[in-house]
């Protein structure tokens, strides 16, 4: 049997404990036909994250040492350069925070092998707090309300996944490509710094004319630190550099409808920031929109705010929740699965079998957004996929008062946000941004 190469890089900053523990299940990978060379980028860590390689990997491991954060987007690029030069056949990229099963890789370059029209392959990831339930498997770009889609996210680990998702993208969570595929797409774009980097770039691929496809075979279980973030880190990068995303692959016309969606979003944000005197989330998106405008790119620590404090479940207070009513449950799995951690002998039931049976205060409905909800329920308390949260009581009143707020947003911040929006999309194009030095 033919021996093939692969080169798995892993980006780090500052998770030594983690990293250990994806160096260990990576070099425990069983296979009599795959050569693995491992690289760790590491982002300039001040954890001991270098010491601990050189001490207990020596040889096993090449580390490459940065001078500073370069993020995600640059410690994979500066990777997968690495790499190409290396001159294998394949190339990994994964999260510093993930665990492998021992055939994860073999399974997708055996599958790259098969299927020459896909050019990444991406692995099942499975939360690592409870590796029964999904994270991902296969990713979209939702270009109908211009964000990301991940259908299958909450979904159990069981018989009736499909086995292949062909998708829009696979995160670097833990993805295989062929090095070929990077010296015909580039590498990671840095400006992202992180988010949106792995998407941008599968997009790339599919416009050179390869596939990407999640395959449910290959394992990795993932930590999904972002989830129990202090600041606005994730909501600063992801919403500046979807904006980047979206101004690089739509037409002018098209991204004056997303900057229609963008706004409805950023007044609602804002009109729940002043009902719940959380602030920080709404002024880090207008950030983002400041910084898209002006071409601020790359690291901008200085936009990173710490989080006001905001419990959603004081807003429901000592009420016992018997009842969670809400129609298509496995498209909230985030909301549903915090309210079960407090409430765990809620059932879950539809808003048909609600209507027959006897209303209270002891039911929670559940809804995509409260200003959205257009048929009152009996009673009881309405939360969000944002986690806004009110009683039924309350409902019209707050719909009246974010009616008024609208009008205002409109006439005075929304043409402001617009023109910034559209000025940022001008100038992205017109200084080449739009291509960036993503060369070999």
């Amino acid at each position: 049997m033919m021996t093939v190469s692969l080169t798995a890089v892993i980006c780090n900053f500052n998770k030594k404990d983690y990293l250990k523990g994806c160096l260990d299940s990576l070099l425990a990978t069983q296979s009599d036909s795959l050569s693995i060379n491992v690289l760790v980028v590491d982002n300039a860590s001040t954890d001991g994250s270098q010491q601990m390689i050189e001490n207990e990997y020596g040889k096993q491991v090449t580390l490459i040492a940065k001078a500073e954060n370069t993020g995600g987007a640059g410690g994979f690029a500066t990777g997968m350069r690495a790499a190409v030069e290396n001159g294998g056949d394949y190339v990994a990229l994964l999260d510093n925070d993930i665990l492998l099963d021992t055939d994860t890789l073999p399974k997708l370059v055996a599958y790259l092998q098969a299927h020459s029209e896909v050019g990444v392959a991406g692995a099942k990831i499975c939360t690592m707090d409870n590796p029964a339930i999904l994270q991902e498997l296969g990713a979209f770009i939702d270009r109908e309300n211009y964000g990301v889609k991940t259908p299958l996210k909450g979904h159990k680990d069981d018989t009736s996944l499909p086995d292949v998702v062909v998708c829009d993208y696979v995160p670097a969570c833990c993805l295989v490509t062929r090095t070929e595929i990077i010296r015909e797409a580039g590498v990671f774009d840095e400006a992202h710094f992180i988010y949106w980097d792995d998407m941008d770039w599968c997009t790339r691929v599919k416009q050179a004319g390869y596939e990407v496809h999640a395959i449910a075979s290959a394992r990795v279980q993932h930590k999904m630190g972002a989830v129990h973030a202090t600041n606005t880190f994730s909501n600063y990068y992801f919403e500046r550099n979807r904006l980047r995303y979206f101004a690089k692959y739509l037409t002018k016309e098209s991204f004056d409808s997303f900057i229609a969606v963008r706004l409805s979003e950023l007044h609602r944000q804002a009109f729940w920031a002043s009902r719940k005197g959380q602030s920080s989330q709404s002024l880090s998106s207008n950030l983002s929109v400041y910084d898209f405008a002006m071409g601020q790119w790359y690291d901008q620590p200085q936009n990173i705010l710490a989080k006001s404090e905001y419990c959603w479940r004081d807003a429901i207070g000592e009420d016992w929740i018997r009842l969670l009513v809400c129609d298509e449950p496995d498209n909230y799995t985030a909301v549903t699965g915090q309210i079960l951690q407090v409430w765990p002998q809620a059932r879950i039931i539809s808003c048909a079998q609600y209507a027959g049976s006897e209303a209270g205060q002891d039911a929670i409905h559940v809804v995509s957004h409260i200003l959205d909800v257009t048929e009152l329920p009996a009673g009881g308390y309405v939360v969000d996929r944002f986690f806004n949260v009110c009683q039924v009581q309350e409902l019209t009143a707050i719909q009246h008062a974010y009616h008024t707020y609208q009008q205002l947003f409109s006439q005075v911040h929304g043409p402001v946000i617009r023109r910034q929006l559209e000025d940022g999309y001008v100038a992205f194009h017109r200084a080449g941004t739009s291509v960036a030095d993503t060369s070999i």
